[in-house]
């Protein structure tokens, strides 16, 4: 039951909707992915400018703000050693091709934001801010202390995270806003991202191949530049038969080389079932219409890997009943000279190993001739805390929203690098790395209310 304190919180975050969303909105506009290191910025300036944007706001708000050398900071409030936290994550993946709305310019309409980030995850940002700042202006004082965390680099290896917990203690528990809706996310499968790079043969026919915009994305665009000069007659014909057959291209002939770009549907890595591989259906194509005089790696992912998911036809296949099958997903394609190479994404469940996976997955590239480097790998988590887990279910049916049950999920948030003390929990927006991200603004609110009273709840007054 929502007692008069909570009640207070609920009506005080609900008078600073406005200027949340005016600042959720100049975050939005930020484009945060990625970039070179510069000097103060060891995600490049997209990230440490929005960083420094909220933690300027957190410092006129009067709370406690660390900033921990531009790869993550956080607004603390309450006494003690001990903290309970939320953490989210300012950095976007890119926007890639697609969009109706510009992806970093927040348009508004009928009610709706659209803008990378829309929901994963600047609005975990926003509404954790400032349910600190209203639990400071109401004179609350926690019997746990508060503490709302602002990462840099989720989506591209968790660095910021590492540097955390190198000067940072563990938070007794946390959670972080990052999932889809209110279920406990409790386990999440591990991940591995890994390089494979082949040889193109003497006289290869296939000149260029690129595509895709990140590992952690399914390619809806690959093109590839084929020499018809080098093609024998069997093979000329087979790739012109194809041209003619093949429903997801489209080619333009440039003198004696024929451009194609293969056309398949962005999706996460985590949930690769619902796109569509645009690196498969190249490496399909040229594997049909050129044999053996196709490159090794790109004969490899059409025999080895191709469309399904699960990949039935290499050793690493595996699944358990809580967290389902391993996926892997190749999110980037390119040729430098006489090399090709392909950047994958693995989702794996706690029944092998990051370890175990290797082995295996270096006999396969050993067997065809590739070569394989493990970019990152960690491993999956099981979080199991059940009088924490008590009291989120509280929060769901106190908010009149349906029990929560815990779940496994193959997205890779904050929660794996807790050692067991945080979970997914709560959020909002769709079209999480596609064309026009976007949220509903009531959304948006309702998300404010459900992180202020969560953060609440956990720090241990009901």
């Amino acid at each position: 039951m929502i007692n008069p304190f909570a009640r207070a919180l609920q009506e005080k975050m609900a008078g600073y909707r406005e200027e949340m969303l005016f600042h959720f909105k100049e975050l939005l506009k930020m484009d945060t992915v990625r970039g070179e290191p510069c000097d103060g910025a060891p995600f490049g300036p997209g990230p440490r400018r929005a960083l420094e944007y909220v933690l300027a706001l957190s410092e006129g708000f009067g709370l406690k703000t660390v900033n921990l050398d531009n790869y993550i900071g956080y607004s603390e409030y309450g006494p003690g050693e001990d903290y309970v936290c939320s953490i989210a994550h300012l950095d976007v993946v890119p926007p890639g091709d697609g969009w109706t709305h510009p992806p970093f310019g927040a348009e508004e309409e009928n009610g709706i934001l659209y803008a990378r980030g829309a929901g994963d995850d600047k609005p975990g940002v926003v509404v954790g801010l400032y349910a600190l700042r209203c639990m400071k202006e109401l004179g609350y004082t926690p019997q746990r202390k508060l503490r709302v965390i602002y990462g840099c680099a989720e989506e591209t290896g968790m660095e910021d995270l590492d540097h955390y917990l190198e000067q940072e203690p563990l938070p007794l528990f946390g959670f972080t806003p990052d999932a889809d809706g209110y279920n406990i996310v409790n386990a999440e499968k591990g991940r591995m991202e890994f390089r494979m790079e082949g040889q193109k043969p003497a006289g290869c026919p296939v000149l260029d191949v690129t595509g895709g915009l990140a590992p952690n994305m399914v390619p809806a665009s690959v093109t590839a530049v084929f020499d018809r000069a080098r093609m024998n007659p069997e093979e000329g014909a087979r790739f012109a038969a194809k041209l003619k057959t093949g429903p997801d291209l489209t080619w333009e002939d440039r003198g004696d080389q024929t451009a194609v770009t293969f056309r398949g549907a962005s999706a996460h890595a985590a949930m690769p079932e619902s796109g569509r591989s645009a690196i498969s259906l190249y490496a399909q194509f040229a594997g049909d219409a050129l044999g053996e005089r196709a490159d090794g790696l790109t004969r490899f992912i059409a025999d080895s890997i191709g469309l399904d998911w699960t990949v039935p036809k290499l050793d690493i296949a595996c699944r358990d009943d809580y967290m389902g099958p391993l996926t892997l997903s190749l999110g980037l394609i390119q040729t430098q000279g006489d090399r090709v190479w392909t950047v994958g994404d693995i989702r794996y469940p706690t029944s092998t190993s990051a370890g175990e996976l290797q082995a295996k997955l270096e006999a396969a590239a050993s067997a065809a001739g590739l070569r394989l480097q493990v970019l990152s790998a960690v491993d999956g988590h099981h979080c199991v805390r059940e009088e924490e887990f008590a009291v989120l279910r509280e929060v769901c049916l106190d908010k009149g929203k349906p029990e929560p049950r815990c779940v496994a999920i193959a997205g890779g948030t904050y929660a794996k690098k807790f050692g067991g003390r945080l979970v997914a929990f709560g959020g909002c927006g769709d079209g999480v790395h596609a064309p026009d991200e976007f949220v509903l603004i009531q959304d948006f609110y309702d998300h404010a209310d459900m992180v202020s009273y969560t953060l609440y709840r956990l720090s241990g007054r009901a």
